[in-house]
C-alpha cells in the first residue's frame, strides 16, 4: 500500500502541473529500503519513489533529457528527504506502441 505523505503529495502536485499526464502512477517504496546502512538514521517514511508517467510533453524528448526534467522540477524533495526516484518516463505513443 502507497503511503500517502507531504512529498508524495507535492511530487503529485509538481508532475501533474508541469506535464499534464495521461497517467501517473507514484510508489512509495522507502519501506523496502529501511533496513539499508544509508538509511540508519533517517526516520522519514518517504525516501524512496517509483514514478511511471506517461504525458506527451515528453515528445521528441531522449530519456536522459525526460528524467533532468522531473528531477530538477522535484529538486526540493531531493534536498528535503528523497534519497532515490525510479523514473518510467513514456510519451502516449510510447505505450501504444508496446501495446
Amino acid at each position: 500500500m502507497t503511503e500517502v505523505g507531504p512529498i508524495y503529495q507535492s511530487i503529485q502536485q509538481k508532475l501533474t502541473k508541469a506535464f499534464n499526464p495521461t497517467s501517473l502512477e507514484i510508489i512509495n517504496e522507502s519501506h523496502l529500503h529501511a533496513h539499508h546502512q544509508a538509511m540508519k538514521d533517517v526516520t522519514s517514511k518517504e525516501t524512496h519513489f517509483c514514478i511511471s508517467i506517461v504525458s506527451d510533453h515528453f515528445e521528441g524528448k531522449k530519456l536522459i533529457q525526460r528524467h533532468r526534467l522531473i528531477y530538477e522540477l522535484l529538486n526540493e524533495e531531493m534536498n528535503m528527504s528523497v534519497h532515490a526516484l525510479s523514473i518510467k518516463a513514456k510519451t502516449s505513443k510510447e505505450v501504444s506502441e508496446s501495446n
